[in-house]
């Protein structure tokens, strides 16, 4: 099969439909000239046949009338050959691109191959096919090398923290070390602690950004929020954390694992976040799940608030990480979260399709 270009293609094919068009308007232009150019002619041979005299002549009217009349017949057959042209006739030129766009509709990196595109005799589609099964295969290639980073990141760099903090598990246990070496020992296990801590958080933010948690259910939200409870009350130690939940079940379609990420982020954000003796509040209303907390500090920056390490106060303990992985959650399951600060509080709303 030869290839052509499509500027190659719709030209000819073109052409094609004006000569058909002409062709079957041949007994119209046969007609008008008979009727137009020729009419005074041939009233002049039959009046000389039989000896009659001239007739008085129109053959400027004629020729008027008959140049108008063909101009109208012939812009009525290119109108025909270019309204075919655009309807029937580029639809069919253009059908290998539709079905091209419909197999990489369903194109997903996940799955590892990549659909078959369509063979053209047209050398611009042909070009773009080759094109797009390069891109798709980088793409794929690239998904496997960040996947298998992610995974081997996991498996490296929490064996060297857990031997780190076993081994500070056994110095703090030694008799003879002093109270300004239990310090300093100390501190290193906390920060090791932050560390294991800060790659879990970056290694989940990866694996959502690479689609590495596809398994969804339909999860009820209520019951996650009271399966959790116990450990979140313990989380908010000397806070006073109220439940409302009007519904008894809401039902969403997500990953569990994510899910309860994203709400033991939001709940730990407003831990940290708060005041001595403030106030967490939990309350699920219709479609939306609100986490509310007193503070004393001022409202966040809300262009910056979800990215990551963010921290808008020093005194506060964390990683920047708590609200990235919350927005990185929504957006991965398609919900949308706000922000609001009103009253000495801070309000996370995060409304479910």
């Amino acid at each position: 099969m030869k290839e052509r270009s499509l500027m190659y293609k719709s030209l000819a094919q073109f052409i094609i439909c004006v000569v058909i068009l002409l062709l079957l308007a041949t007994p119209l232009f046969y007609g008008l000239t008979k009727s137009f150019y020729a009419e005074d002619m041939i009233d002049i041979i039959e009046a000389v046949q039989v000896g009659k005299p001239i007739p008085s002549l129109d053959l400027e009217e004629d020729i008027l009338h008959g140049i108008m009349i063909q101009f109208a017949l012939i812009t009525i057959v290119l109108g025909t050959a270019i309204v075919l042209m655009l309807r029937f006739i580029s639809g069919r030129l253009w059908q290998p691109f539709d079905k091209t766009l419909e197999a990489i509709e369903h194109f997903k990196l996940e799955n590892g191959t990549y659909p078959a595109l369509p063979k053209s005799n047209v050398k611009e589609f042909n070009r773009l096919n080759k094109t797009l099964e390069r891109l798709m295969t980088d793409s794929i290639h690239s998904y496997r090398l960040q996947k298998e980073f992610t995974e081997n990141a996991s498996h490296e760099l929490q064996t060297p923290l857990a031997v780190f903090q076993s081994k500070l598990d056994l110095l703090l246990q030694q008799p003879e070390i002093t109270e300004r070496q239990a310090t300093i020992i100390q501190d290193l296990y906390q920060m090791n602690i932050r560390l294991s801590r800060l790659n879990r958080n970056l290694l989940l933010l990866a694996k959502m950004k690479n689609n590495q948690f596809d398994r969804t259910e339909s999860i009820d939200v209520v019951t996650v929020i009271k399966e959790l409870l116990p450990y979140l009350e313990c989380l908010s130690e000397g806070l006073v954390l109220n439940k409302d939940f009007p519904a008894s079940s809401l039902s969403v379609k997500a990953n569990r694992t994510l899910l309860e990420s994203m709400i033991n982020n939001l709940i730990v954000n407003a831990v940290r976040h708060n005041r001595p003796e403030g106030e967490i509040s939990i309350v699920l209303s219709g479609k939306q799940l609100v986490v509310m907390n007193t503070s004393d500090e001022t409202a966040l920056d809300e262009k910056l608030i979800f990215s990551r390490f963010y921290r808008p106060s020093e005194r506060v303990k964390g990683n920047g990480l708590g609200l990235s992985i919350v927005k990185a959650v929504c957006d991965y399951h398609g919900w949308n979260i706000s922000y609001a600060y009103s009253e000495g509080k801070h309000r996370f709303a995060v409304r479910f399709p």
